[in-house]
């Protein structure tokens, strides 16, 4: 079963710093508005930033994560589109759940993404996942001890973005 074999998703927080100074702040000139003028409204024109195939892949781990704790399969499966070790895997985690299962899974750390071929976008992804324990009423507990483990993804580019294409343990 692939659900202990899934990744965290690694978030970043940027630290904002912001300079000192002895001078005292300009004050800026505000014109009074008028009536006969409308209020400008802010426009968006900035082009999102693409993901990367690695922020792309460490999202994906988090919502297989999420999946596999929850049963909920959709936001895990919106960004497997086509992806049949995907959808196996998500059958394989609803029905612990359909059962009245339930999984305790302390998460997983990606601890390298490098890419194997660019085309199609390839990926060895190396995977620190914690203990994993399945129950499932009218049998006995599955449980998968802490492990490492090494997986091939390959990703279809999608939109600024990507889908996950196909994953196995290699």
């Amino acid at each position: 079963m692939h659900v202990r074999r899934t990744l965290a998703l690694a978030l970043a927080v940027p630290a904002l710093l912001a300079g000192c100074s002895d001078d005292p702040e300009p004050t800026p000139k505000i014109p009074e508005p008028t009536s006969s003028s409308p209020t400008p409204t802010p426009t968006v024109s900035e082009t999102p930033e693409a993901e990367s195939p690695e922020d792309f892949i460490r999202r994906w781990q988090a919502a297989a994560d999420e999946m596999a704790v929850t049963g909920r399969t959709s936001d895990f499966m919106r960004i497997s589109k086509g992806c049949q070790a995907c959808a196996t895997y998500a059958k394989q985690v609803s029905e612990v759940f359909e059962d009245g299962g339930k999984v305790a899974f302390g998460g997983s750390e990606v601890l390298a993404v490098k890419e194997d071929t660019d085309s199609p976008p390839t990926f060895v992804v190396d995977v620190r996942a914690a203990k994993l324990r399945i129950e499932v009423p009218g049998n006995e507990p599955r449980v998968f001890p802490a492990a490492t483990q090494r997986y091939r993804m390959i990703l279809k580019p999608e939109a600024g973005s990507y889908m996950m294409a196909n994953y196995s343990v290699i």
